[in-house]
């Protein structure tokens, strides 16, 4: 978990951020339950900002300089930080907000996502050369899927998976049957929701490529692989854009019941 002291002023704008806020903070002897006052959010929110947790939102920016009397200090440094791309903000960990995540919404264009991998498909796609060690990362990869699934109150979770997902062979046919077999699984449970875009969509906005949406605190975030070149995404506006993407992927997925059978059939034909 990062905090003041991982922080990095001299090599990254959000830290930098993150470090001001807090001397400016002091300086002025306010509380940070008084600057959460003012800027409309919980206290949690100014400790993971100041820990360089998430990033100031531009907002947020604008509200501190006009009451501080700031001259547009932090509405700057947040323009400058957003337009760097060779210093994304990491906001820490996306296992760790999906840990925390009220609703989870995946959209899949090429394999199975990681949140639903069984071990073995997970060791399948790990063992091409994406990491070091695989098992190291399989272990990873299922320590992610217990933070989200075995929570008391797990979050509700919606799944769009491209046709592909189900064709494209990951491992052996008995791997491959098994990973479909634990999507009707998962299927079954209440609060998951699985549907497949079918081939016969035909080219749609999906193809721009995977995005996950989450709920955290009471505010959405998107990951995502495209347009923005990977990374998780806060702002609301830009948030707000890939929402629209995932609603449109949606309108054109068949139905949840439907899919189960699509999927069963993928399984029953893997050989």
């Amino acid at each position: 978990m990062a905090g003041q002291e991982s922080l990095d002023p001299d090599r990254s704008m959000w830290d930098f951020i993150a470090v001001e806020l807090r001397r400016q903070r002091r300086a002025r002897g306010v509380s940070g339950a008084s600057l959460a006052r003012l800027i409309g959010r919980d206290r949690s929110i100014v400790s993971r900002i100041e820990s360089g947790r998430i990033p100031m939102q531009l907002d947020h920016a604008e509200i501190i300089d006009r009451e501080w009397g700031l001259d547009r200090l932090f509405t700057r440094l947040v323009r400058f930080a957003k337009e760097r791309k060779d210093d994304e903000w990491r906001l820490g960990d996306l296992a760790e907000q999906e840990a925390r995540a009220t609703r989870v919404r995946l959209w899949e264009i090429g394999l199975v996502p990681g949140l639903l991998q069984t071990p073995d498909y997970a060791r399948a796609v790990l063992s091409v050369g994406l990491v070091r060690d695989p098992d190291e990362a399989v272990q990873g990869r299922l320590s992610r899927q217990a933070a989200v699934f075995d929570r008391e109150r797990p979050p509700e979770v919606s799944v769009i998976l491209n046709w592909a997902v189900l064709e494209q062979p990951v491992g052996s046919a008995d791997v491959m049957r098994g990973q479909l077999a634990r999507l009707l699984e998962l299927a079954e449970l209440p609060h998951v929701s699985v549907r497949v875009l079918e081939k016969s969509a035909g080219v749609h906005v999906g193809y721009d490529g995977m995005l996950e949406l989450l709920t955290v605190d009471a505010r959405d975030l998107a990951y995502a692989e495209a347009p923005h070149g990977g990374g998780l995404v806060t702002d609301p506006a830009d948030v707000q854009d890939f929402e629209v993407r995932y609603d449109r992927i949606g309108n054109i997925a068949t139905p949840a019941g439907s899919s189960r059978a699509v999927i069963h059939h993928a399984m029953e034909t893997c050989r």
